[in-house]
């Protein structure tokens, strides 16, 4: 006599699903996915398509990537409201889930901390790109955008392209360095020195920080 296996039998019925590049999940499915996924693996959701990220390169990615920490966290230890975020999910709206390089955030701003998770809009995202032709620029840019992120700052590696946005009512507008540093229009003092992200010269982009905080 055969005998039929019922389905709520199969070892495999708990089991979660794995997460691929390609899937397109809700908000929901997504974090039990990603929580039970391997520590080893990096995610994000971006217009529900989730986005598994790839090894980081040490000078073209994990080097800036530190530096503009310690700028970040610089900045941040002389204003109690702000607190530095370093890949952590944030969780913009229904479709977006992204897990942005860096994250500034303030105290009772737009952005709130709920199960240890960022929700809403930061104020502040930044992210290290390896070319222009990266989606920072595009889909990431246009949802950071439409969420109301009021600065987003992009630095890509290949060619040394420094992008940083503002949000004016709604739209980003790129603002320009002046004399090689680049202003924050949102947080007074929060200068960034282009020559020296672009060469990692810690000295030099931290001392820029410093001198501007002193006359803020």
């Amino acid at each position: 006599m055969t005998q039929s296996t019922h389905e709520e039998s199969s070892p495999f019925h708990s089991a979660v699903p794995s997460l691929y590049s390609g899937d397109v999940l809700d908000a929901g499915e997504y974090l039990r996915r990603y929580r039970a996924a391997p520590e080893c693996i990096d995610a994000e959701r971006i217009n529900g398509k989730v986005f598994l990220m790839s090894p980081l390169r040490a000078t073209s990615h994990a080097e800036p990537h530190a530096l503009l920490s310690a700028w970040l966290v610089m900045y941040s230890a002389g204003h109690a409201d702000l607190r530095v975020f370093d890949n952590a999910t944030t969780r913009l709206d229904e479709n977006n889930d992204p897990q942005p390089d860096l994250v500034l955030m303030r105290t009772g701003g737009q952005a709130q901390l709920v199960d240890d998770y960022i929700v809403g809009s930061p104020e502040m995202i930044i992210e290290i790109a390896g070319s222009s032709a990266s989606y920072d620029f595009g889909e990431k840019r246009d949802i950071y955008e439409t969420a109301g992120v009021q600065e987003y700052l992009v630095y890509e590696t290949a060619e040394g392209r420094i992008a940083w946005w503002v949000n004016r009512e709604g739209r980003f507008v790129e603002i320009q360095p002046i004399n090689g540093i680049y202003r924050s229009p949102t947080f007074p003092g929060l200068h960034l020195n282009a020559d020296a992200i672009r060469t990692a010269n810690a000295n030099q982009l931290l001392q820029c920080l410093r001198d501007a905080m002193n006359v803020e």
